[in-house]
């Protein structure tokens, strides 16, 4: 009898294991399909006559999706006052062009993308930055007692109001408004996760308007930049300055903006 018992009991674990290794499947509600545009496009502090504009293409996916379906067909237009510029695809849902810098930094830039038959529209101006006063590595640490801080500084510029967008690599973003410091020296402190000695931070600050600025605060805080990325859709869709001109209906995601960058990097000790 105590056998049997034994032999009941297997039974009963193996069933137990073998119910846990079921697979169950979760209906998910079908999203359409929206284009996603992330043309952020990045001005240097430099004298070149010419600077190199980026953008890219993609469309939402599945909440599953292991890969991100990127746009390839599209005609990309970028308009200055007095000229029209057609972006070059360059592999992976990129375009580019070269376009004289003084017309990014005097002209308001009007994007056009003419893609599965919409017409897509938005514009955009020239934001002014400031670059880093000094990057250096700080001995602080927050919960878990291993992140390594990284402490950022700069001096605001003078005169006007600010909106800074920080992109702190390791997929890492930050954004910034000058009302507490305006006018002043400033510095913050960031603690990343995961960095080894040798490890090199590139980093970069970028002028935005408050309009981006909003934008970018609630892509940021939404996804929780789990995905490495801001641009890619956010758990709820949430609008940015680019509308379908043909079918308002059906519109895209993403952002146009043109900022000044400045960069710099770190390597950690």
């Amino acid at each position: 009898m105590k056998n049997f018992k034994n032999y009941i009991s297997i039974l009963v674990l193996i069933q137990l294991f073998t119910s846990c290794q079921e697979t169950i499947d979760v209906d998910l509600p079908q999203q359409q399909e929206r284009l996603v545009v992330d043309a952020l496009m990045r001005i240097p502090d430099d004298s070149s006559a010419f600077t190199t504009a980026y953008l890219r293409l993609t469309l939402t996916a599945d909440y599953f999706a292991d890969d991100i379906p990127v746009v390839a067909d599209a005609i990309v237009n970028i308009n200055s006052e007095s000229n029209t510029y057609r972006m070059q695809y360059r592999g992976d849902g990129y375009y580019s062009i070269a376009i004289p810098r003084t017309e990014f930094i005097r002209d308001l830039m009007r994007l056009t993308i003419f893609y599965n038959g919409d017409t897509y529209r938005a514009s955009a101006r020239f934001q002014t930055a400031v670059p880093f006063d000094n990057i250096v590595q700080g001995d602080g640490s927050l919960f878990a007692g291993d992140e390594t801080e990284v402490v950022f500084s700069y001096t605001d510029e003078p005169g006007i109001t600010n909106y800074y967008l920080f992109d702190l690599d390791k997929g890492q973003f930050l954004t910034s408004e000058d009302t507490f410091y305006k006018d002043q020296a400033f510095s913050f402190s960031y603690f990343y996760e995961d960095l080894k000695p040798n490890d090199t931070l590139n980093v970069d600050l970028i002028g935005i308007n408050k309009p981006f600025f909003d934008y970018m605060s609630i892509v940021i805080n939404q996804s929780g930049q789990a995905s490495g990325n801001p641009f890619t859709a956010p758990p709820s869709e949430i609008r940015g300055n680019v509308i379908n001109a043909t079918n308002e209906a059906n519109y895209p995601l993403g952002y146009f903006a043109i900022g000044e960058v400045y960069s710099d990097q770190i390597v950690i000790e």
